[in-house]
């Protein structure tokens, strides 16, 4: 892990417009209850940047994006603000706007999704950012973050950008993490995404995956399976999520396994993921064990879940031990 007194870290990705569902009842006819939407903004690594900042509060958070320059635009840089996320690399596209998805849930808190992210100023964003600013940050990072999703939206030109960056910052001897947060959706085949995939693998320190995206994009028929095919790609840190069943770990080479947190309630699985990456990574810095880190992230995660919606209330965030400045390397 990084010796930087403190977490300092640039994640790449999109942001997006998020309308969650809440219940609503008619006044006039109590017993009969219907579906509004409430707007807010959020998306994987938005999500992971966010909960990154709050339970770190001293890191420096950046986010490396585009958006347009309209009015929504306008507020989406207001919510980075008041999470506290820098906006040095959100770069601003003239053409271009923000994508927007809704969230559907079932009675399990199982949750699917519609995207409307064609205009999506984001997938622009090695075209807009600022060759100087990113060079600058780079050079005062500590972390380099990133997702399937991440790759996903890019096209090509776009994504080889990526990869030569990362790489770079990889020689640096930086930490790059990497998420693979497959959807087959957004993907013109499964075969790319492999690819574009296991190229991140390579390139990464640090993978933060799960037994679901593995199973998808491998179609594994054990953990044991998964795990043997990852360590072959010579990551340093593997955590390997599987729903509420046993998190496993892979330190340079050590296996090991942990129960995770179970939750209290079920509401909305949306971002359990992306809460967890970001409580693992600033336990982590803290220099806490992998085990112990796995532990907080997933009574983060487990907490997440209890609320609907990608990101939960400030007020309902728990007092994290990784949230400590860490004045010692």
């Amino acid at each position: 892990m990084s010796t930087a007194k403190s977490l300092s870290i640039i994640c790449a990705g999109e942001c997006m417009v998020e309308l969650s569902p809440t219940p609503t009842i008619e006044i006039n006819k109590p017993e009969q209850t219907g579906r509004s939407y409430i707007t807010s903004f959020a998306g994987d690594v938005t999500n992971f940047a966010v909960y990154l900042k709050r339970v770190q509060p001293f890191s420096s958070v950046q986010f490396l994006s585009a958006t347009g320059d309209d009015a929504l635009s306008d507020q989406m840089r207001i919510f980075f603000a008041d999470e506290g996320i820098d906006q040095t690399l959100v770069a601003s596209s003239q053409s271009k706007t923000v994508g927007l998805y809704m969230i559907n849930t079932d009675q399990m808190g199982e949750r699917t999704f519609s995207y409307w992210r064609t205009d999506s100023a984001a997938k622009q964003m090695f075209n807009l950012i600022d060759t100087t600013r990113l060079v600058n940050a780079v050079d005062k990072a500590g972390y380099f973050y990133f997702s399937g999703i991440t790759l996903a939206i890019l096209d090509q030109q776009s994504r080889e950008m990526l990869f030569d960056l990362v790489e770079k910052i990889r020689k640096k001897g930086k930490t790059i993490i990497f998420d693979p947060n497959y959807r087959a959706r957004l993907w013109d085949s499964k075969d790319n995404a492999i690819i574009q995939i296991e190229r991140s693998y390579r390139l990464s320190n640090i993978l933060l995956s799960s037994a679901e995206d593995e199973k998808a994009l491998w179609n594994e028929l054990s953990i044991e399976q998964t795990l043997t095919r990852l360590t072959n790609y010579k990551i340093d840190e593997i955590v390997l999520t599987n729903g509420p069943d046993l998190i496993y770990g892979v330190d340079h080479g050590r296996h090991f396994q942990v129960q995770p947190t179970k939750a209290d309630k079920v509401v909305d699985t949306t971002s359990a993921g992306d809460a967890f990456n970001a409580s693992y990574i600033a336990a982590r810095h803290a220099n806490t064990t992998m085990e112990e880190a796995i532990l907080q992230a997933s009574k983060l995660a487990s907490l997440v879940i209890g609320h609907s919606g990608a990101i939960i209330p400030m007020l309902n965030m728990p007092v994290m031990v990784a949230a400590q400045r860490s004045d010692t390397p």
